[in-house]
């Protein structure tokens, strides 16, 4: 039997003598079992936990050229400390006729022994046990050091430096950037113009980069400036020297507060279901959301024409919002989800699928596929009649590669393009019509699915659909003002559904004065 070594060691704390010692070990296993060392496979300062180690990729390409029928290593973790990773490339491996043997470990060498699998199991089991367990103390180690207000590591806060004992001490220069960007915020310089003073001074963040409004707004929210030590759930009250005076950083905590509840951020708030869906029938322009309050304080949320709110000359009136868009899915609902349109609906959405998949790209990928695997067999069928080079091994291992990655093509378009049943439709359309028209999510679905346009005239309003070019689909004859009756933008894409279907329900408008 003929068998490579594979030794790693995880920590540049750990020396070379390591691999020495596994590797000692490993031959003098594979001399007392009567097996043949063709080669080494090592990694240095690289953890098992990630598959990402070039010596151990390069290990499993080249079984593909079957030149090794074992790999040794000292302890099965030296493999992996990932259970999910160790059996994907035992997998790999064993398919091209290779299986992973421990020196150290005692494990029967027949991988189909009940005893070697669940012995083998129990040690992958517990390197993971471990790997976690090592983790967890170096967390708690993290959490000590925050107890005792020490440096965990990572970048410091600007101001800040750390003594050699990792306690935080006071930076005297940027500590006095620090103060003065807290003084000029509390005095009321906004923050643009505090950032551009900033960066024309040549002043620099803790990790040497100019100033931005993330960087700005971290540095102002930062606790550690009143003394305050954060780490995780542990707070340590004046655990580090402060920088900004108490009050100082109070009076900037309201201004931000007061900033975040400016109007405009309470108006973003409100879901607008309509959006980008709504046009006023005058003048085709967007219909947007806004808000307004009445003599009594009482808070309306409608929507206005765009060109009207910009005084654009259109003077169309504004909806109230719950209204339109309460109306709107509960006429969708009624005059699309019957029995009849479901059955339309279902059969052009099949005929459509048969119209349109393309099957061109799945394919090719196929053709290259067998391609790929023809070159491969060819390669192999030479290396079993003594025909080997560095060459051919490599050319092997890219074609394995090339394998792999058009496989994953395969699977993507196979994903991408599932064909759809006329059951499946039915099915789906079905869960539509008994929703709850005050579950927000339902409204969502109801709109984005089947609503293509809705225009407001002064005492109408018209619902198009989704459909697709069919001449016989026509506007009513009393809309000669309106120019088209689909948006006047691109049609969006909607959950997967092609646009297969339309109609036009003319109903009145209930209009809001503010």
């Amino acid at each position: 039997m003929k068998a490579v070594i594979y030794a790693r060691f995880s920590s540049h704390n750990q020396r070379e003598e390591s691999i020495d010692g596994q590797l000692r070990v490993c031959n003098e296993f594979a001399k007392s079992n009567k097996i043949e060392v063709i080669g080494n496979y090592i990694d240095r300062a690289i953890s098992a936990k990630t598959d990402n180690r070039p010596e151990f990729q390069r290990m499993i390409r080249d079984s593909y050229a079957h030149q090794f029928e074992a790999v040794i290593v000292y302890e099965l973790d030296r493999f992996s400390r990932n259970r999910y990773d160790s059996a994907i490339y035992k997998a790999k491996l064993k398919k091209n006729g290779v299986r992973v043997m421990s020196a150290e470990e005692r494990i029967t060498n027949n991988p189909d022994d009940p005893t070697s699998i669940i012995m083998e199991s129990l040690l992958e089991g517990m390197a993971e046990y471990y790997s976690a367990e090592l983790a967890q103390k170096v967390l708690r180690g993290m959490e000590q050091n925050a107890l005792e207000s020490r440096g965990t590591g990572g970048t410091l806060p600007l101001g800040y430096r750390m003594t050699p004992d990792h306690h935080f001490e006071v930076d005297p220069v940027n500590a006095a950037v620090v103060r003065k960007i807290f003084s000029d915020y509390a005095n009321g310089k906004s923050q643009k113009e505090i950032i551009r003073s900033l960066n024309q001074q040549g002043a620099r963040t803790s990790s040497g980069r100019p100033f931005s409004n993330n960087s700005f707004a971290c540095l102002l929210h930062n606790e550690k400036y009143i003394g305050t030590y954060k780490f995780g759930s542990i707070t340590v009250p004046n655990g580090i020297p402060a920088i900004v005076d108490k009050d100082v950083y109070d009076k900037v905590q309201l201004r931000l507060k007061s900033n975040k509840r400016a109007p405009a951020r309470s108006k973003a708030n409100v879901d607008y279901l309509l959006t980008g869906k709504l046009f006023c029938g005058k003048c085709c322009g967007n219909m947007v959301g806004e808000c307004g309050r009445s003599h009594n304080g009482e808070t309306y949320h409608y929507y206005k024409c765009a060109n009207h709110k910009r005084g654009r000359n259109c003077k169309a009136p504004s909806v109230r919002k719950d209204w339109i868009e309460s109306s709107d899915v509960s006429e969708t609902v009624h005059n699309v989800l019957t029995d009849d349109m479901i059955e339309v609906i279902s059969s052009n959405a099949v005929d459509l699928q048969n119209r349109e998949q393309d099957k061109s790209i799945l394919n090719g990928l196929k053709q290259k596929l067998k391609e790929k695997e023809k070159a491969i067999s060819n390669l192999v069928k030479a290396i079993e009649a003594g025909t080997f080079s560095p060459s051919i091994q490599e050319r092997l291992s890219a074609l394995e590669e090339e394998k792999d990655g058009i496989e994953g093509k395969i699977a993507m378009e196979q994903i991408k393009k599932p064909f759809i049943t006329a059951d499946q439709v039915r099915f789906y359309l079905e869960h539509f019509r008994h929703g709850d028209i005050k579950n927000k999510s339902y409204c969502h679905d109801i709109v984005d699915t089947f609503v293509r346009a809705v225009y407001v005239f002064d005492d109408k309003y018209y619902i198009t659909y989704y459909y697709t070019d069919d001449p016989s689909h026509q506007p009513p004859p009393d809309s000669s003002d309106l120019k088209c009756f689909a948006p006047p933008c691109m049609r969006k894409s909607v959950k997967g559904f092609p646009h297969f279907f339309g109609s036009i329900i003319n109903v009145g408008v209930q209009r809001i004065e503010l």
